[in-house]
């Protein structure tokens, strides 16, 4: 190899560089907090929720605890009635799906695209004309009879679903779309803004993030008027002022030692979003003439690349990616696996047999797909000494893969 190995192991993700070049402005606006005695609500709140609203040219932004209760949120005041059906997609952290069946509805699963793991509008459309039937305006279940309300798409890995698609299939089957950009925050798609592509979008500020806080928090945007004040009131125990309860609420809130950290980021997700486009160009010319391997590529609008994920080509009943990541290992790159099972392939979100698809293309990522190293501050270096690794790793086993192709052919 002719790249130098790094002194230290290089991690698939790391706030350590930016920290460090931060520390001063983070410390700063955490003493502020500390001074004001504004731990809860007030103005650090509401200035990073209008940051975000200016920065997505949206009308609102409702800060929340955590991207999973901006989930639960938004689907609440959505108004599901029981047993409602929301289409969502396999392929995800576990968020996406587990509150639409903890609130009593039932995930469908529709197969995703083979090229960036998105939902399929293709096979959402297909399954829309042979399983439902409209009434009065409502989608309805064929075979059950329960009511399809929605869809739940996930903007995975950093690039937007087909927006244009989905909407066009949610005005004929009169449909809501929540859209969770939590791994795409920053992308755009048609000059719109991730998260402003839906009914409502929702998104984490979990410190892994492209925008990421100090610990927990999210957010719900939308640029309905009657959602917000929904949403406003949900999240503050069901009530609008203080001991005017109105609903059954939640405590959801963002607290401002999040909310200032965010303040301070959000200025520079651009700048960090191209940089992992950067990165992203410089695994692609490395990588993209690698035989076995499926590397990212730019679809539609804008990417910016959360995950940095191969698809790695098995051999036979020989899972070649484990292989890889061992080998990564040995040398000091660590890797990760979003996501090693479907969500389908959990029970307890299998809601109701008559409401069981396929989804081919997620079993064959779940099985295949490896993630490389991918922060906005990692440098070329490293970069290069990643993708020699890899380079490798493929040249080191060139044999196993010939050996398949010959006896497929013999087998011909």
């Amino acid at each position: 190899m002719n790249t130098p190995k790094p002194a230290t192991t290089i991690p698939t993700f790391s706030l350590a560089r930016q920290v460090k070049n931060l520390r001063p402005q983070f410390t700063a606006a955490l003493e502020k907090v500390i001074d004001s005695q504004s731990f809860i609500g007030g103005k650090f709140i509401e200035t990073i929720e209008k940051q975000l609203a200016d920065y997505l040219h949206v009308k609102h932004v409702i800060s929340c605890n955590s991207g999973t209760d901006a989930l639960m949120m938004a689907l609440r005041v959505l108004d599901m009635p029981k047993d409602a059906i929301v289409l969502t997609t396999p392929f995800s952290f576990i968020a996406s799906s587990s509150e639409i069946a903890a609130l009593g509805a039932h995930p469908v699963f529709i197969d995703i695209e083979q090229d960036t793991y998105n939902i399929d509008p293709n096979i959402l459309e297909a399954w829309l004309q042979s399983s439902a039937v409209m009434k009065n305006g409502t989608t309805f279940h064929r075979t059950t009879g329960f009511p399809i309300v929605g869809m739940l798409p996930v903007d995975i890995f950093g690039q937007c679903a087909d927006y244009d698609a989905l909407n066009r299939i949610a005005k004929k089957w009169n449909l809501w779309i929540v859209e969770d950009c939590a791994q795409s925050l920053g992308a755009q798609l048609n000059g719109k803004m991730a998260g402003t592509l839906g009914t409502i979008g929702i998104t984490s500020f979990y410190p892994t993030k492209n925008l990421g806080a100090f610990g927990d928090g999210g957010c719900c945007m939308t640029d309905d008027d009657g959602l917000a004040e929904k949403l406003l009131t949900l999240r503050n125990h069901g009530r609008k002022q203080n001991y005017e309860y109105e609903s059954l609420g939640i405590n959801s809130r963002l607290d401002a030692f999040q909310a200032v950290i965010l303040s301070e980021k959000l200025p520079l997700l651009d700048t960090w979003n191209e940089q992992r486009r950067t990165i992203a160009q410089w695994y692609y010319t490395g990588l993209s003439s690698v035989k076995h391997i499926h590397v990212p590529r730019l679809k539609i609008g804008t990417h910016v690349y959360h995950q940095y994920s191969l698809i790695v080509e098995h051999v036979g009943d020989q899972l070649m990616r484990a292989k890889l990541e061992e080998h990564l290992t040995q040398r000091g790159v660590q890797t990760r696996i979003f996501y090693p099972q479907t969500l389908p392939e959990l029970s307890f979100l299998r809601t109701h047999p008559q409401l069981l698809t396929t989804c081919p293309v997620a079993d064959f990522t779940v099985r295949n797909i490896l993630s490389l190293p991918m922060w906005p501050e990692l440098e070329r270096n490293e970069v290069a000494y990643v993708i020699e690794c890899v380079r490798e790793f493929f040249e080191l086993h060139a044999s196993v893969y010939n050996q398949e192709k010959s006896c497929n052919a013999a087998a011909l």
